[in-house]
C-alpha cells in the first residue's frame, strides 16, 4: 500500500536526498572532500570545500529535527545540537567512507524522529527559549530540515562536478 500521508512523504524525500550524498560520495578519493572551486568571491566571500557543504548539510538536518523534537517537549533545550556538535567540520570529514557512515547515521536519525511522529506533532509550536519573538513549529523544522538538505546536496553536487572537471583537465587539485 502506498502511504501518502505528510510524514510517509517526508521520508520519501529525505530518503532520495541521503541517497543522492550516498552517489556524491561513490569513488571519491579523500582529497575531493577538502577541494574548492575558489577561495574567495566579491560575492559573500569564501567558498565551503566539499567536505564542508556535506558536513553542514547533515549537522544542519540533525539540529533542525532536534529543534522540533525540542518543541514537542521530547527534549530539554541544551540536546538541541548537529550530529557531531563542536566537530562538525573536524578531520574526519575529510575520509569519504566516515563521511557515508555519517550520512546514514543522519539518515537513521531522520528515520527514528519520524518514526515518532504523529500527524498532530507536525502543527505543534512554542516560543524559541532564547529569541524573543521567535515561534518554533515542528512543522517548519522538518520543512527546512529538508530544504536546507537539499540546497547543500545542489551545492555539493555542482563543487563534484567541478572538482571532475578540473581533475579530468588536469586543473591543480
Amino acid at each position: 500500500m502506498n502511504d501518502g500521508s505528510e510524514i510517509a512523504i517526508y521520508r520519501r524525500l529525505f530518503d532520495e536526498k541521503f541517497a543522492e550524498i550516498a552517489q556524491l560520495l561513490d569513488d571519491l578519493p579523500p582529497a575531493a572532500l577538502l577541494w574548492k572551486p575558489f577561495d574567495s568571491s566579491p560575492w559573500h566571500g569564501p567558498a565551503g570545500s566539499l567536505g564542508w557543504l556535506l558536513a553542514h548539510a547533515l549537522s544542519s538536518t540533525v539540529y533542525l529535527l532536534r529543534r522540533a523534537e525540542w518543541t514537542i517537549g521530547r527534549s530539554e533545550w541544551d540536546a538541541v545540537d548537529g550530529d557531531e556538535g563542536s566537530q562538525e567540520f573536524g578531520p574526519a570529514n575529510h575520509d569519504p567512507t566516515y563521511m557515508l557512515v555519517r550520512s546514514r547515521r543522519a539518515q537513521a536519525f531522520v528515520h527514528a524522529y519520524l518514526d515518532s511522529l504523529a500527524s498532530a506533532d507536525l502543527d505543534a509550536g512554542r516560543a524559541h527559549p532564547k529569541r524573543s519573538g521567535v515561534h518554533l513549529s515542528v512543522r517548519y523544522d522538518t520543512v527546512h530540515a529538508l530544504e536546507h538538505l537539499s540546497q547543500h546536496i545542489g551545492h555539493a553536487q555542482l563543487t563534484r562536478q567541478l572538482w571532475a572537471l578540473q581533475t579530468a583537465t588536469g586543473g591543480a587539485g
